[in-house]
């Protein structure tokens, strides 16, 4: 027996298939993430249109069958139409959807990262700094997949005296186990980042050298033991 449902979502990827038609890669907070098949959304005058592209985040009504989603619906809130005029933000953006579909699993709520990527998207759609936005998005999706950085205790032997980090360890780490050392203004940013709610992306204040940017490009490579494809193009900007 089909059931239809209504969720908000982001639109995380979108292929072509068929004719008129096309497989969408949803991110809903209450199901995590969903395929989807939208029928004759490329249809000249197709309601479904604006709502059928990667970033659109749009409440879409769903009928499922045997598993299966079918889009019968959507009314998009947002398509986050400024952030795609920014080379640095699209890419920035693009990374952040690609990172969403390899980290969250299907029929599995995860408010807190889509709260997190809706607001980083938000953020820069309204004119904030990439940079910025991909080292709040990095250290809160850390903490959101249970791998929060340890910043008072030594990561490797439990020591209280920290005064380098260990990005393999997993935090900050003793003067006698192995790291590298890094500005003490950079600790206190991952550690306003990790007590700031999402929300407030816009408003946080980081350090701002290339180093910390680097740091947290690094931290998020280790902690997903791949490098992402669209990682690969945002390092040439």
């Amino acid at each position: 027996m089909a059931e239809n449902e209504t969720m908000l979502c982001v639109v995380l990827r979108a292929n072509n298939y068929r004719e008129t038609d096309k497989m969408l890669t949803l991110f809903s907070k209450e199901k995590g993430r969903i395929d989807a098949l939208c029928r004759g959304c490329r249809k000249q005058g197709s309601s479904l249109l604006s709502s059928s592209d990667v970033f659109c985040c749009a409440l879409f009504g769903m009928n499922c069958q045997k598993g299966k989603y079918y889009i019968t619906q959507a009314v998009a809130k947002d398509n986050f139409f400024h952030l795609r005029k920014n080379i640095h933000a699209l890419l920035t953006g693009t990374l952040f959807l690609e990172v969403c579909e390899k980290t969250v699993m299907p029929d599995q709520e995860n408010a807190r990262l889509f709260a997190l990527l809706v607001n980083c998207l938000y953020a820069m759609d309204r004119g904030g700094s990439p940079q910025k936005v991909l080292c709040f998005f990095v250290f809160k999706l850390l903490d959101i997949l249970g791998l929060r950085p340890s910043l008072s205790h030594c990561s490797i032997c439990g020591s209280g005296e920290v005064c380098k980090v260990n990005i393999g360890a997993g935090g900050m780490v003793c003067a006698d186990c192995p790291g590298e050392e890094i500005p003490r203004e950079f600790i206190l940013g991952i550690d306003r980042i990790l007590r700031t709610p999402s929300k407030a992306v816009a408003q946080i204040e980081l350090p701002e050298q290339k180093e910390f940017y680097s740091l947290a490009i690094r931290w998020l490579t280790n902690a997903l033991e791949i490098t992402p494809k669209s990682l690969m193009l945002l390092k040439d900007f």
